[in-house]
């Protein structure tokens, strides 16, 4: 692990710890990397801790800052990183340690490590999470042990909404004067100012994992009988990849591709290209392709559920529908494409939405709570 140490320096060095890191692709992940590098480019001094989990996935990007990636083995889809601790046992105790809190084992090691040394940390919450794949009943045992215990040991905990700030607040016992809430960002390069229209076939575009999460076979229910006529592209990789083929091959749908993991300019050339982004999942915690997806000035069809319900506004940006019903997302991806007058209202008004949101405004709201005496 590259020595990171602040002697002598009165700026004190932030240490982002997260169980993946790009070119590792995710939501998180990119996170992750984008407050990184904001806060590289403010000025301050930053360093990324994390797993060796996904640094073959695509080209890997150097950061002019450290990331150490530690070597580590996947246990029911968690990083397991076995010299986690003792690396942090190593740090500066004027680090700030700022925790991404989105997968097991990562942070309690972490809460571990403030034990032994008496050392503050922020959590940053990413979302309600969820069971996945054989073991996915171990998460429902972990969230009412280890995770209220890392929630509740922070000196400050961080949600995106205030939503997620009572439902922490509640489920695990955490003062509300200590829960922050600061959205996420979107970047400045996903700011798409052009007029859109629909293809005459409109493309339909989802980003994201292949995963329980994200709820895909409704979305492909909901093409059942009208797949002709969109063009639609599924964006990523994931466990579910080989299911979701069978249920395309079984329901006989067209025009359905899967596109594989897109980064850089060649996911912005998907956003646009598409006329409508579709989100399906069954949780979020504040969705980065949304904010994306609203830079680019696409209309959003959605599920209704904390965190999609944050950023698409009924009727505005886009339409809302239940997780659980194929017909009513059908009925929304017809009706948004095929009335000229509100889709060129449902864009616009996603592209005004947007510039609410800037990595600049969260960095600095993070260097206000890195201030805090409770952080120190």
């Amino acid at each position: 692990m590259t020595e990171f140490r602040s002697e002598g320096n009165p700026t004190r060095s932030i240490v982002h710890i997260a169980p993946r890191y790009p070119p590792g692709l995710g939501g998180v992940e990119k996170v992750v990397q984008y407050l990184a590098r904001n806060q590289y480019e403010l000025g301050m001094r930053v360093m990324v801790v994390t797993s060796d989990q996904g640094r073959n996935e695509l080209r890997q990007e150097d950061e002019p800052f450290p990331v150490s990636r530690l070597k580590s083995a996947t246990i029911a889809h968690t990083p397991v990183i076995p010299n986690l601790l003792p690396q942090l046992l190593r740090l500066d105790r004027g680090s700030i340690i700022h925790l991404h809190l989105s997968r097991a084992y990562t942070p309690e090691m972490v809460w571990m490590y403030a034990r032994l040394r008496s050392h503050p940390y922020l959590a940053h919450w990413h979302g309600p999470g969820g069971p996945s794949g054989r073991v996915g009943f171990l998460f429902r045992a972990y969230m009412p042990l280890m995770l209220r215990l890392v929630l509740r040991g922070a000196a400050t905990v961080v949600v995106f909404t205030h939503e997620q700030r009572s439902f922490v607040s509640a489920k695990f016992g955490v003062d509300p004067a200590r829960i922050a809430v600061i959205p996420n960002g979107v970047d400045n390069t996903f700011l798409y100012a052009d007029q859109r229209l629909p293809h005459s076939k409109p493309r339909l575009l989802f980003v994201g994992r292949l995963v329980v999460q994200k709820n895909l076979p409704l979305f492909l229910r909901a093409l059942d009988g009208v797949s002709e006529k969109f063009e639609t592209t599924l964006v990523g990789e994931g466990e579910l990849e080989a299911e979701l083929k069978e249920v395309v091959d079984d329901l006989r749908l067209q025009n359905v591709r899967f596109h594989g993991l897109a980064q850089g300019a060649d996911l912005k050339e998907l956003y646009r290209r598409a006329d409508v982004f579709v989100l399906p999942s069954s949780w979020e915690g504040m969705p980065l392709v949304l904010l994306e997806a609203l830079g680019m000035g696409l209309p959003i069809v959605a599920t209704d559920i904390p965190g999609n319900r944050d950023l698409v506004a009924h009727g505005q940006n886009g339409v809302l529908v239940p997780p659980g019903d194929p017909s009513a997302l059908r009925q929304a991806l017809l009706s948004v494409t095929g009335d000229l007058d509100m889709y060129r209202r449902m864009s616009e008004t996603s592209r005004r939405l947007a510039r609410k949101y800037s990595w600049e405004t969260v960095s600095a709201e993070f260097e206000r709570l890195y201030a805090q005496p409770s952080m120190r």
